[in-house]
């Protein structure tokens, strides 16, 4: 019998199938991808919604190092439809909702919370604490022009997409050689929306437009004025999509160049 060569038997070898044991996925546990309010008003009462993995197990919503006590009562915990067009992996199919007591005398800042479920606890989501002065509440219709929202500046829009193709549009006066600047805060405190956002002048001719920034789904646009007057500023979902999940924080403002 001929010997085989080396690099002949180490060809051979290597077509050989690989019995290497497959490497395991980790659990990831229960999982919080959503909520809904992003933002909570000290001395108020707000039902909170958290939709995620495996929350259907819930047994209680705890708030971590809170400067204050919050009262927290867990109202319903339960599978939950998944739209079309999205995965259970990827947004959740279960929900707890808690109603929250806030304290009056907690501070603008942001606080951590937890779910704790038959499965264990979550990893720590973020909710806003937001001063009621600095807040304006988006109002429907707003879908086009004709019906668009004054939008005051150096205050924060609370709104949501609330349906499928859903527009919200908002109005304002701006100056010639301003520098207008606005930001949409959603995906990263909690939201599913993936927002747009879009800048038009009086006539409804686009100025300017924006999908993703800063490495996030949420945008952030600055534009400089042209001349004074009405200008109008637009956010809808970059898939159409929309519902009560599909909530943002508007805030604009002008500076000088």
């Amino acid at each position: 019998m001929n010997r085989l060569s080396r690099s002949a038997l180490a060809g051979l070898l290597m077509l050989l199938p690989s019995f290497a044991p497959a490497e395991e996925k980790k659990d990831p546990g229960p999982v919080i991808t959503a909520i809904a309010p992003l933002e909570v008003v000290p001395g108020t009462k707000v039902t909170l919604h958290i939709r995620g993995l495996r929350l259907d197990t819930a047994t209680e919503v705890s708030f971590v190092d809170a400067p204050a006590k919050i009262a927290v009562a867990l109202k319903e915990k339960k599978k939950t439809e998944v739209p079309n067009g999205l995965e259970a992996k990827d947004i959740g199919d279960t929900e707890a909702t808690v109603e929250l007591t806030i304290p009056s005398e907690l501070t603008a800042g942001t606080l951590a919370f937890r779910v704790i479920t038959a499965d264990g606890p979550t990893a720590t989501h973020s909710l806003r604490v937001a001063a009621a002065a600095d807040l304006i509440d988006e109002k429907e219709p707003n879908n086009g022009f004709h019906q668009a929202q004054e939008l005051p500046l150096e205050k924060t829009l609370r709104g949501a997409i609330g349906q499928e193709k859903d527009v919200d549009v908002f109005r304002f006066e701006g100056k010639a050689k301003q520098v207008f600047c606005a930001e949409v805060r959603a995906a990263r405190l909690g939201s599913l929306l993936d927002a747009v956002m879009t800048l038009f002048d009086a006539q409804g001719h686009l100025l300017a437009t924006c999908d993703d920034a800063n490495g996030s789904r949420d945008p952030q646009l600055s534009f400089t004025l042209l001349v004074d007057g009405q200008y109008y500023l637009s956010i809808q979902d970059a898939q159409d999509r929309g519902g009560s999940w599909h909530c943002y924080e508007l805030e604009a403002k002008e500076t000088a160049p």
